[in-house]
């Protein structure tokens, strides 16, 4: 047999039979693959092929048999190199293709195990970077995970901006923007931890980088406040102006920077804008710090500035609300105000809002904990508002 013997048209459609199943089990040369429908022209060319006489439209072929057979008369070599050069192109092992691609594809992840430490959020995150895709649409998967494992390492920060956690974690000042793989890997790992979906909105991310401590900017995330005065300069001027009036201001880092705040004796801080614009409403007296659910690094900031004020904490007692108490007496030194199992227990008449989440342990009252577990019901700030109005004016 003749290496242009296997150009015979009669064989082009048998070729592409072969090549597929080659490739779809690996280019091992083994089993029996039946062709079928074959017309005259390709009956008679497959006859020769086979060194037998094909008189039916389908013929079953043993690929062992047929290999060896090739490998001794056809002059190219086995079946494998007979079907390259009848094809005019390399046979792909599809099988190990798959494979290879599925272990670049774990390398990453395997790598990111590696770095992380063995927290029970580690698994759950490798879970959720899997289901979604993200490292399958990185253009270099190894670098953005060891982006983002070196800079999950120094999270929660010490107040530290995007900027600087990028150059410290991946080398240069853009590694963490948002739309970067790294930064989204980030910012699952986060969302993970606290037990939130992940963010889908520029607000939301820059919310969640702020509750971690990394600063985004400057001039995006606010502290609304009321009451509050400074030393000098034209941001101590503006809330002079807005303290005689009584309206309330939103604080930035910005505005931090360019004053120096005073220290009243007492300071309120809510949870929920809507107590501090009670205050307003009433004309009360005492400043007011607002961290408007989860504080935001700017809100730490203020409430840093404030030291040396009896900051008066009150939040919702929800599951949330407790563990927000439990970060401000750590990280600002409040002291929880009218937040004990007493005040609890008034305000439960009438309640009905169920306890959700898993609950946590009031770091200053752990009689309030057990009685949020025994009533089962969350009594926000707004329901006993009448008590912390009487207590701010």
């Amino acid at each position: 047999m003749s290496a242009g013997w296997l150009d015979d048209p009669g064989l082009r459609r048998v070729w592409e039979v072969l090549r597929e199943r080659l490739e779809a089990r690996g280019l091992r040369v083994e089993g029996r693959v039946v062709l079928g429908g074959l017309n005259r022209e390709e009956r008679h060319a497959v006859g020769g092929l086979l060194g037998r006489s094909v008189t039916r439209d389908r013929v079953s072929v043993d690929l062992a048999a047929l290999d060896a057979d090739l490998a001794a008369r056809s002059g190219v070599g086995g079946l494998v190199a007979v079907v390259e050069h009848a094809t005019g192109s390399p046979l792909r092992d599809r099988p190990g293709e798959r494979a290879r691609d599925a272990a670049q594809r774990e390398a990453p992840i395997e790598l990111a195990r590696a770095l992380l430490p063995a927290a029970p959020w580690v698994q759950a995150w490798i879970q959720d970077v899997r289901r979604s895709g993200v490292l399958a649409r990185a253009t270099d998967a190894t670098a953005a995970v060891r982006t983002a494992a070196a800079a999950l390492a120094r999270l929660p920060g010490p107040g530290m901006s995007r900027t600087e956690l990028a150059v410290a974690a991946g080398g240069h000042a853009h590694a963490l923007d948002d739309g970067s793989t790294a930064a989204a890997l980030v910012l699952r790992a986060l969302a993970v931890q606290a037990g939130e979906p992940v963010p889908t909105t520029t607000s939301a991310r820059r919310d969640l980088w702020e509750r971690s401590g990394v600063r985004v900017d400057l001039v995006s995330a606010t502290c609304l406040t009321l009451g509050l005065r400074g030393h000098s300069g034209p941001v101590a001027a503006r809330l002079d102006l807005a303290a005689d009036a009584g309206d309330p201001v939103h604080l930035t880092a910005w505005d931090l920077r360019r004053c120096t705040l005073r220290v009243p004796d007492v300071v309120l801080v809510c949870e929920n804008p809507r107590v501090l614009e009670a205050v307003a409403e009433q004309g009360g007296r005492m400043p007011v710090v607002c961290t408007s659910g989860q504080p935001a690094l700017v809100v730490v900031d203020v409430l840093a500035a404030l030291r040396g004020a009896e900051l008066r904490y009150h939040g919702d007692f929800d599951w949330a609300g407790i563990a927000i108490a439990n970060r401000l007496i750590a990280e600002a030194g409040v002291t929880p105000w009218r937040m004990s199992a007493p005040d609890y227990e008034r305000g439960v008449a009438g309640a009905t809002l169920p306890l959700v989440d898993i609950p946590v342990e009031p770091a200053w009252d752990p009689e309030l904990g057990a009685a949020m577990r025994h009533h089962g019901v969350a009594v926000h700030e707004e329901a006993v508002l009448p008590d912390l109005l009487d207590g701010s004016t």
